[in-house]
C-alpha cells in the first residue's frame, strides 16, 4: 500500500530498538502512537526519561520524544500511548491513516506492520482475523493470525525472539485508504494459540488527544472495500471459466434455455457472442451474490426480497421479431434496472446494482421465468 511505509516508525532507547510503532501527522504536530509497555515497561514499573527515547521514521531520520500522553496507569489499563516527536524533516513527508473503531465483520481481513528485534527491516503480515474482545478490557481484543508465521527457522514459536512486534499498526486490508484499528500489545502464550492482542484505538478517547475516530460500521459495507473483491470475481471469470460452465452436463438444461431464447432475440452471427454474455453475467452475479453480498445478512435479505418479488411479474415478451424480441428484453432489464435501484440505492452503488440486474435477467433466461411468445 502505497502510504503504509510513512506510518512506520522504530521506537530507540539509548541507540538500542525497543519496538515498534506508528507515526503520523495530525492537526501540525507529529505522534507515535504505540505500546504502553514499551515505555514503562513489561510490569509498567519504569519511568521513562524521554531525552534516552528517538522515533526512527522510514527514513531512517531520528525524530526525538517531547512528551508521552497516557501516564502508567493508563498504559497500565490500556496497554497504549501517544507520544509527541519533534520532527527532524517535514511533516508533509508523513501520512495520517483514518482511525476507525475495531471491525467485528468476519468480511474484514487485516494486517499489520512492524519489526522484530532479529529482523533488519520492518515486515507485513496479512490474513488476519478478528476473534473476540477481550473480557477484562473492552478495548482490547484478539485476532487470529497464521501460526507457522510465529515461528522462527527452527520451527520455535514465541514471544521473545519476536520482540519488537509490540506497537506495530494494524490496518484494514482491501481498501483504498490505509486505515489504523491499533496496535499490537502482546503475543498471547508465546505463539502457541496462533493469536495476536491488540489495544484499539478507541481507548485513546479518555486521552487529551482527540483523534478523529470512527465507527467501523460505516465499514460493514464499503464500495471501495468490495471493488477489490469484485475485480477479483471478473478476472476469474475468463473464456475458460464460461467454458467449463458449458461443457458440464449439470448446466444443460439452462444452456437450453439460453440457446432457445437467445435464438428468438439475436441473429444467427451474434447468438454464440451474446450466449456466452448470458453465461458471463450468470457466473459473475452468482459468485457476487455468495461470496460477498451474503457477508451482509440484511442487504441480501433486502435483494431476496426485491428479487422474489420482481420475479412475481409476468416476465413475458410478445413479440413477432427479433427485433421487437430484443426490445422488450431491453424494456425487462431497464424496469428491472430501476427497481432494483429503489430497492437498494441507499445502501449499494449503481455498479454493484447493475451485477445484480444482470445477473437476475440472465438468471430468468436460463430458467423458465421468462419468455418470449409471438402474437397469435
Amino acid at each position: 500500500m502505497e502510504h503504509l511505509n510513512k506510518t512506520t516508525g522504530l521506537l530507540i532507547k539509548n541507540n538500542s530498538f525497543i519496538g515498534s510503532s506508528v507515526v503520523f501527522p495530525y492537526e501540525g504536530e507529529f505522534l507515535c502512537l504505540t505500546a504502553g509497555h514499551n515505555l514503562y515497561g513489561k510490569k509498567f514499573d519504569q519511568i521513562p526519561d524521554l531525552t534516552e527515547w528517538r522515533v526512527s521514521d522510514y527514513k531512517g531520520v531520528l525524530h526525538t520524544v517531547s512528551q508521552c500522553i497516557g501516564d502508567v496507569n493508563f498504559a497500565r489499563e490500556n496497554d497504549i500511548v501517544i507520544l509527541k516527536l519533534e520532527c527532524n524533516s517535514n511533516l508533509e513527508l508523513f501520512h495520517c491513516p483514518q482511525f476507525y473503531t475495531v471491525s467485528k465483520n468476519p468480511a474484514h481481513s487485516f494486517f499489520f506492520r512492524g519489526k522484530y528485534e532479529t529482523s533488519k527491516f520492518p515486515v507485513t503480515h496479512t490474513n488476519l482475523q478478528f476473534i473476540n474482545l477481550c473480557q477484562n478490557n473492552i478495548h482490547k481484543f484478539y485476532c487470529k493470525i497464521e501460526k507457522a508465521l510465529l515461528m522462527n527457522n527452527i520451527y520455535q514459536s514465541g514471544s521473545d525472539w519476536l520482540g519488537g512486534w509490540s506497537g506495530s499498526g494494524l490496518f484494514l486490508a482491501n481498501h483504498d485508504k490505509l486505515i489504523c484499528f491499533g496496535v499490537m500489545i502482546e503475543i498471547p502464550n508465546k505463539g502457541n494459540d496462533g493469536q495476536l492482542k491488540f489495544t484499539s484505538i478507541s481507548a485513546i478517547d479518555k486521552l487529551d488527544v482527540k483523534l478523529n475516530i470512527i465507527e467501523s460500521s460505516a465499514l460493514d459495507f464499503d464500495n471501495k472495500l468490495l471493488a477489490s473483491s469484485v475485480n477479483s470475481i471478473f478476472e476469474q471469470t475468463d473464456d475458460k471459466a464460461i467454458s467449463l460452465w458449458e461443457n458440464d452436463e449439470g448446466n444443460k438444461p439452462q444452456l437450453d434455455y439460453i440457446v432457445d431464447k437467445l435464438t428468438k432475440v439475436y441473429s444467427d452471427d451474434r447468438l454464440e457472442i451474446m450466449k456466452r454474455n448470458a453465461i458471463r453475467r450468470l457466473l459473475v452475479g452468482k459468485a457476487f451474490l455468495y461470496s460477498e453480498l451474503r457477508k451482509h445478512e440484511i442487504i441480501y435479505d433486502q435483494y431476496n426480497k426485491a428479487y422474489y418479488a420482481y420475479d412475481l411479474d409476468d416476465l413475458e415478451v410478445n413479440a413477432n421479431t427479433r427485433t421487437e424480441a430484443n426490445s422488450g428484453l431491453k424494456q425487462i432489464k431497464k424496469e428491472y434496472e430501476d427497481y432494483l435501484i429503489s430497492c437498494l440505492g441507499d445502501v449499494l452503488g449503481l455498479d454493484d446494482i447493475k451485477i445484480l440486474s444482470n445477473y437476475g435477467i440472465s438468471e430468468w433466461i436460463s430458467n423458465c421465468s421468462l419468455s418470449f411468445i409471438k402474437d397469435e
